[in-house]
């Protein structure tokens, strides 16, 4: 080789060096280039922080040549990130893809690449070990599943989008749109039985990381929603976690799913739960014995629970000494208390450190916000889950007048 060329090879690599995108030291990078969009469309790209049952958008940038990226100054709390590409429409947004999961480290760059409705199986390039094991998993699953997947749940979003947002529809129209809803529902669960499987086979040998970890936790979710006769074959995966995991949110939301609570209904005593308040002390739903009293089991990330609090607001002071409201946040605690106060509530604030496997399981609910109403002897009178304006003043009303 040419002596003279080294020199010229040196600087090239400096430069290269220099002009390599850098993180902040106690942040990240995330560098995205997606395939496939309409070049003369407008296209929004939305960086999700996830924190247990919690999830909201913190970041958003503008596609520019199919091109994103999102720039993190600090870590906020999160148990991982998601990025997801959605088009604004007057009224609502059309959503493109629900995104890969990110998993970020203070210093780090992550590159993503792929075409934009398929953004979950794009190549993801990061130094973080919990991301390159994500990756190495999905390259064991079915892409043409997850694929499809990923297609119908974007379709069933867009009819849902235009169910709600579109005026003028016709009964016929809205009938013809509520099917095909439905129908995307249904292919939805076919594919998820495939992937359930692929999942138990996959998980009998992977290293678990954080990813892996997260199937686990939604394996025996689905055991407890209907495949139970999978319960043994996912015990013994649980039984793969180090312990360290098994004490994990993750990990004790698993085993809570694999082994279930004994679910009330009407008329049963109200279950004998302890749960902290805003001052850190332990109270119960007893504590208000002698009067009635209407449980509200909420998170952040839960936009009908938001949509409740002003009524909810209002029924505490309306019925002040006869009904005792009380909210009780399914969110971690520093999100809890961030959420109270950025909502407002004045009321009974409380949390259930188990979360989604906590309490509300005795329920026997599957979804939030869920209304627990009990009466002076502490018996249950009614179980609502949904929100829908006025019907807890109706429901409450009603039970007061008897």
């Amino acid at each position: 080789m040419n002596k003279r060329s080294f020199p010229r090879i040196t600087l090239g690599i400096i430069l290269l060096t220099a002009c390599a995108p850098k993180a902040p030291s106690e942040g990240a990078l995330i560098l995205g280039q997606t395939s496939g969009l309409d070049p003369e469309d407008t296209f929004t790209a939305v960086l999700f922080r996830h924190d247990g049952d919690a999830g909201e958008g913190i970041l958003t940038d503008t596609l520019r040549n199919g091109r994103f990226s999102f720039r993190l100054d600090t870590l906020p709390d999160a148990d991982h990130y998601m990025v997801s590409i959605f088009r604004p429409h007057p009224g609502y947004i059309d959503v493109i893809n629900f995104g890969p999961e990110i998993y970020l480290e203070p210093g780090t760059v992550v590159r993503i690449k792929g075409e934009a409705k398929y953004l979950r199986n794009a190549r993801i390039d990061s130094p973080v070990r919990d991301q390159q094991l994500r990756q190495r998993y999905l390259k064991k699953m079915s892409r043409e599943d997850w694929d499809a997947l990923d297609e119908i749940q974007a379709h069933r979003y867009r009819i849902i989008n235009e169910l709600y947002y579109s005026e003028g529809l016709t009964p016929v129209q809205t009938d013809s749109l509520r099917k095909a809803a439905q129908q995307d529902l249904y292919a939805s669960h076919e594919i998820n039985d495939r992937l359930f499987l692929q999942d138990l086979k996959i998980l009998e040998t992977e290293e678990i990381g954080t990813y892996a970890l997260d199937r686990i936790q939604s394996l025996a979710h689905q055991v407890s929603s209907g495949k139970k006769e999978y319960r043994e074959a996912v015990l013994r995966l649980y039984e793969r976690l180090s312990d360290e995991q098994k004490t994990s949110r993750e990990g004790m939301e698993a085993l809570n799913y694999l082994n279930p609570v004994k679910t009330v209904t009407y008329g049963s005593p109200v279950p004998a739960y302890e749960y902290i308040d805003k001052e850190g002390k332990t109270v119960r739903v007893s504590d208000f014995a002698g009067k009635w009293v209407l449980l509200d089991f909420w998170s952040k990330g839960c936009g009908p629970c938001i949509r409740s609090v002003p009524e909810l607001g209002a029924l505490s002071q309306e019925f002040h000494g006869t009904l005792a409201v009380v909210s009780i946040s399914l969110d971690k605690e520093k999100a809890w208390r961030e959420a109270s106060q950025e909502h407002g509530i004045t009321w009974n604030d409380w949390n259930d450190p188990r979360g989604t496997f906590g309490s509300v399981r005795a329920y026997g609910t599957n979804g939030i916000p869920t209304f627990i109403l009990i009466s002076p002897d502490g018996t249950i009178q009614q179980i609502i889950v949904g929100y829908r304006e006025g019907l807890l003043r109706r429901t409450i009303q009603s039970a007061l007048s008897t």
